[in-house]
């Protein structure tokens, strides 16, 4: 009796295979052997499939010729081109023929001499006025597409291994298929799809947008506001004849609080009803608000014999007996194997003893790579992973590896320097025993020239001790602002002293590090990221630099991927609005040009408090460098040179002339003009 993993398995690998039917027909369309039309209304589209006029001249009707001739025009044929006998290509008819005798010319491609001489050949021959006289009479779709399919390729190996998966999740969770259908009967159903196999979570959405795993083709949208489980950015346009369905995914759901998941599915819920699926490639188990809410739970295990054995069949056409055998004999362990090394291994023409020792050469890599990381060795940058790159092998893999570290976020933290351990503290030092020192803490009140910056960093030093006893509320206080002016002005430095003078971490990053991927999905992972790994390190200071590149809603259709931008946006806008999601966080934006940035941005809640620094003038010059000198200033003045004075100039004596002492003149004063009466 069929089980119901068997069957689920025989309807996706239907669904592999109908697909690979059409990309093959598409095909076929671009080569001249088939003519397709779009036909459908409001409910129902598809498209009809019909011999194309110029197939009928080239086609005889014989299997064995016409299969040599559609296995070259298709360009995957499996008779070798022989020299001078390229594939046929339709070109079109001569009516300028004479004797009322109408000729289809059909060029040949592929030989070298031909190709540099023109040559061509006269193909078919027929009377004027009757142009279907000389078409072969048995030449229908039929018989056509059944040439074509023998030259159907055989599944990725991807694609089925994700196929088996699926079905052994429904097969091992549910008992017959009215179970099933039952539970996708609703018209929003929350399905959990769990496989502990990296990359499966992107290889499902990309196949739910392909229609590879349903009966038609979908357009998804993340619940969390992220990009699509499909790892693709899409453009509006992609979106018309697709349905709808929201999809989150595990790794996301996994470093996500309960109280932003249950906000999440509340807004999705009030939206227009679509199917929610959650897929999860994590090993262990996910938060109760989505497993115990979930309508139906499927889940299965990892890529194990049973599964390679049936992979080498779908792909390679490899007996299961022949698989198991082999990996019998070489004690193959399938554990941590990840659909990137089933890609990599399961190719067409290999034996199944090459196939599996390309995969136990993979695991052996994989093993070696997840050990040096776990030591913290970088062998040369290749564990290093980002989004939703395998972090490592099922066995290892746990809730605490998939948080980002500071790096993979584009964060450098920068701890406090302690007060006790600078210059200016000399008791401090002495009472430690250690000897004092000649430099001087960077700290906010030691810095000239930042005016309202200033006062704001002192007032939220006070405001931060009274919330740490628990005597102010962290929305009553100050605790974003925006810092610009020209370049040079010293907006870095500000963060880094307000970093001493709070004694708390600093986490810089800049929108440059987070546009680093160029991937939308990556860089709204790596802007979430690190605002929650500032929230893990509460209390601490955000410092964003050039916040200007994120840019600004209006105008828009002015550059490209408006949407791609406005995405960012509203992220950001996210991230900064709400006391609650923020607290403990000191945001700090730094630009040059404050005028490019959203005027959202700016609003209350937000970066409201905005100090423009100017250039420093004297008097700021003189405090700049007073900080830097710091006990070597009175050192430095005492051994600036003396001022020169100036010697009285004397008077050279006149230079005689022809002997006789020059004739010197009187000064004749000008006459002043003359003044009006004086008044007493």
């Amino acid at each position: 009796m069929e089980t119901l993993t068997d069957r689920m398995t025989r309807y996706l690998l239907k669904r592999l295979r109908r697909r690979a039917v059409l990309t093959l027909y598409e095909r076929a369309v671009d080569a001249g052997l088939l003519a397709s039309a779009f036909i459908g209304g409001e409910e129902r589209n598809g498209t009809s499939w019909r011999v194309a006029d110029q197939a009928r001249y080239l086609l005889t009707g014989n299997p064995a010729q016409d299969r040599r001739v559609i296995a070259r025009m298709i360009g995957m044929g499996r008779a070798p081109l022989q020299h001078g006998d390229g594939p046929v290509i339709f070109i079109g008819p001569d009516e300028d023929a004479a004797d009322g005798v109408v000729t289809f010319e059909c060029q040949t491609i592929g030989a070298p001499d031909e190709q540099q001489a023109g040559k061509t050949r006269r193909a078919r021959r027929m009377k004027a006025g009757s142009r279907t006289a000389g078409a072969a009479p048995n030449i229908a779709f039929p018989y056509v597409a059944a040439l074509l399919r023998e030259h159907l390729p055989p599944p990725n190996p991807v694609h089925a291994a994700v196929a088996l998966l699926v079905a052994r999740a429904i097969g091992a969770s549910l008992p017959d298929m009215q179970t099933l259908i039952e539970a996708l009967r609703p018209s929003a159903p929350l399905v959990l799809l769990k496989a502990p196999v990296p990359r499966f979570e992107l290889c499902v959405g990309m196949m739910l947008e392909d229609g590879l795993l349903l009966p038609f083709r979908a357009a998804l949208e993340d619940v969390l506001r992220e990009n699509p489980l499909s790892g693709r950015y899409r453009q509006q346009h992609s979106t018309v004849n697709r349905r709808k369905m929201k999809t989150l995914s595990g790794i996301a759901v996994e470093v996500t609080n309960d109280k932003d998941i249950r906000r999440q599915f509340r807004q999705t819920l009030l939206d227009e009803p679509a199917p929610i699926l959650l897929v999860d490639e994590t090993v262990s188990a996910l938060t109760p608000v989505v497993t115990e809410t979930a309508d139906l739970v499927l889940e299965c295990g990892g890529i194990d014999h049973e599964t390679i054995a049936e992979l080498l069949q779908i792909c390679a056409g490899i007996p299961p007996k022949q698989g198991f055998a082999v990996m019998d004999d070489m004690a193959f362990d399938p554990a941590g194997l990840t659909l990137d090394d089933i890609a990599l291994a399961i190719r067409p023409g290999r034996s199944a003893e090459q196939t599996l020792s390309i995969l136990a050469m993979l695991i052996e890599r994989l093993a070696t790579e997840d050990g040096d990381e776990r030591d913290g060795k970088d062998t040369n940058s290749r564990t290093r992973r980002s989004g939703k790159e395998r972090a490592g092998a099922a066995s290892s893999r746990s809730k605490e590896a998939a948080k980002k570290k500071p790096q993979d976020v584009g964060v450098e933290v920068v701890e406090p320097v302690a007060v006790n351990a600078v210059g200016g503290h000399e008791g401090a030092n002495a009472a430690a025993g250690k000897p004092p020192t000649k430099d001087r803490l960077l700290s906010v009140e030691a810095l000239a020239g930042y005016g309202p910056a200033r006062d704001w960093a002192l007032d939220l030093k006070a405001d931060l001790s009274l919330w740490r006893d628990g005597k102010l509320r962290w929305d009553e206080m100050s605790t974003k602002l925006l810092l610009s002016g020209p370049p040079g002005t010293g907006k870095t430095t500000f963060a880094r002293a307000l970093c001493n003078t709070l004694q708390v971490p600093l986490l810089a990053t800049s929108v440059a590090n987070w546009l680093e991927p160029g991937y939308l999905g990556e860089v709204l992972r790596r802007m979430s990221g690190a605002f929650a790994l500032a929230g893990e390190k509460a209390p601490a200071i955000l410092f964003i630099d050039e916040i200007d590149n994120i840019g600004t809603r209006q105008g828009a259709g002015s550059r490209n991927y408006d949407d791609y931008w406005t995405s960012l946006i509203n992220r950001l806008l996210e991230l900064l609005d709400g006391a609650s999601k923020s607290e403990g966080v000191i945001v700090i934006g730094a630009t040059n040009l404050p005028e490019k940035i959203d005027p959202a941005i700016l609003r209350s809640g937000r970066l409201e408090t905005h100090v423009r620094i100017p250039m420093p003038d004297a008097e700021t010059l003189i405090g700049i460098l007073g900080h830097h000198l710091g006990d070597d200033l009175e050192a430095v003045l005492a051994s600036a040179p003396a001022p020169a004075t100036t010697p009285p100039r004397r008077l050279r004596p006149p230079t005689p002339i022809n002997g006789k002492p020059p004739v010197r003149r009187k000064s004749v004063q000008k006459p002043q003009a003359e003044k009006g009466p004086r008044h007493d």
